[in-house]
């Protein structure tokens, strides 16, 4: 076999294994999404869609205070950029202040309490609290609810491993990369035989399906 035959049956080989790894992370993409939506789907009919109307839409506009005004940072001119993040700093720390009256209250809010879509925006306003103190003794509580099925595991499970590797620990869900020599490196994770289980169990998409969405975010190859 001459030299040119070798290099074509060496590329389409490439080519086919190319191939073969873009379906199994489409099928695994498509296998998580059916079953994410499943589980989701179990959670509200066994919750329900929240008994606290009035704190529901309160969270959801509380939600929206959030996003919109990190739209407008990301939206922002570099002269703007300092005054939208000073903005979105007193922002944070006013929902803080809500978030943690609403859990005086009532308690955190769950499924049961105010719906899925709210107990979520409770979570978000939570993960974007300059207060990490409070984010740290709030997590036995939310594993807590998650064991129980009373909120969502996603909702978490970054909030979880961001306070571990800052304290030095490994992470739980290998959600935490870093760049690496012109890549996006997993940290360190404990017990990673069992850790696709833990993210199954949260509700968290397969390590290759998350490595191709850190892959695409960062434009880096991830590991």
């Amino acid at each position: 076999m001459d030299r040119q035959l070798i290099a074509l049956f060496r590329n389409v080989q490439l080519f086919i294994v190319v191939l073969l790894l873009c379906c199994h992370t489409s099928f695994a993409q498509q296998d998580w999404e059916a079953r994410a939506d499943a589980n989701a789907q179990r959670l509200i009919a066994k919750n329900g869609t929240g008994k606290d109307l009035q704190l529901k839409r309160e969270l959801l506009r509380m939600r929206d205070d959030d996003q919109d005004i990190r739209n407008l940072v990301n939206a922002a001119s570099e002269a703007r950029k300092p005054a939208m993040i000073k903005k979105m700093e007193s922002t944070d720390i006013r929902l803080t202040a809500r978030l943690k009256t609403i859990l005086a209250e009532k308690g955190w809010p769950t499924i049961s309490l105010v719906g899925a879509e709210a107990s979520q925006a409770a979570a978000t306003i939570l993960v974007h609290s300059p207060d990490h103190d409070w984010q740290r003794r709030m997590l036995p509580l939310l594993q807590k609810l998650v064991e129980q099925d009373q909120i969502f595991g996603s909702d978490i499970a970054g909030l979880t491993d961001r306070i571990l590797v800052s304290e030095g620990k490994p992470q739980e869900f290998g959600t935490q990369f870093k760049q690496v020599d012109g890549k996006m490196v997993m940290l360190p994770v404990k017990d990673p035989t069992h850790l696709e289980q833990r993210r199954a169990k949260y509700l968290l998409p397969p390590m290759p399906v998350y490595r191709q969405l850190i892959s695409d975010i960062y434009h880096l190859p991830a590991e």
